[in-house]
């Protein structure tokens, strides 16, 4: 279980497949990561980060009416310290991602073992 102080460390998730929220959700739940917001799309999720944020955020790329690496630049010049894990099937967008901010790019399909061993080291990383 990954704490900072005596709380939870909140993540977010932005992709737009209810079945990988779904499994995002029981995963990260399953190993004490409290979720902060679940977002379909980059519109929704910078306005939930806005409201709700979120030190972790595992981010899709292709999703309606915002992209993730636009998503991810917005959310990033309000919150610079939030931390993005970039989750994308599209491995030619991994460059504009990283350069956007994204602290690691993950290419789909990934297992849970290998998205969580990630949040983990992202998670060692917040303040």
């Amino acid at each position: 279980m990954w704490t900072r102080g005596l709380t939870l460390l909140k993540v977010a998730i932005v992709d737009d497949e209810p079945d990988l929220q779904r499994l995002y959700i029981l995963a990260l739940s399953s190993k004490g990561y409290d979720i902060a917001f679940v977002a379909s799309d980059g519109t929704d999720a910078v306005e939930k980060e806005h409201s709700t944020p979120a030190p972790i955020i595992i981010m899709d790329h292709r999703m309606p009416t915002k992209n993730g690496v636009e998503a991810t630049k917005e959310i990033l010049s309000e919150r610079p310290d939030t931390k993005i894990i970039f989750v994308s099937a599209d491995d030619a967008v991994e460059k504009e991602a990283k350069e956007a901010g994204a602290v690691r790019f993950l290419k789909k399909p990934i297992s849970l073992k290998d998205l969580l061993h990630n949040l983990e080291e992202v998670a060692k990383d917040c303040k």
